[in-house]
């Protein structure tokens, strides 16, 4: 299996929503989504990205000195290899928000994973 994820973009900004609000936060959207709610705010991520190895991502993300991460989308457990991806974040010490529709099977996501889930 390649190691790589199509990413949207990767940028560093405020959290503005959860219980997370208000903190400093890399966010790392994935591109792709199977729904189309009519309440979306990021239709771009449903075709626009780029392939980019863990490697470069995780090297992107440290650059920046932030501990809390949030990975989203588009839907990001539509990329088999997020998983790898999260369990990475975590294993660097990062604090690592998901934010998924609750349409995906979240059981296989790492324990340290915090779940947001807009359903």
């Amino acid at each position: 299996m390649s190691d790589t994820l199509m990413i949207n973009e990767i940028f560093y900004s405020i959290q503005g929503e959860s219980t997370w609000t208000g903190l400093p936060c890399m966010f790392i959207r994935l591109t792709g989504c199977h729904l189309r709610c009519h309440y979306c705010d990021t239709e771009y991520a449903f075709f626009q990205g780029h392939s980019r190895t863990l490697d470069q991502i995780m090297a992107e993300v440290m650059s920046f000195g932030c501990d809390l991460v949030e990975v989203t989308g588009g839907e990001p457990l539509l990329q088999p290899n997020v998983h790898a991806l999260m369990t990475r974040l975590g294993n660097a010490g990062k604090t690592v928000l998901l934010e998924t529709s609750g349409a995906c099977d979240i059981s296989a996501c790492d324990s340290r994973v915090i779940r947001i889930m807009d359903i």
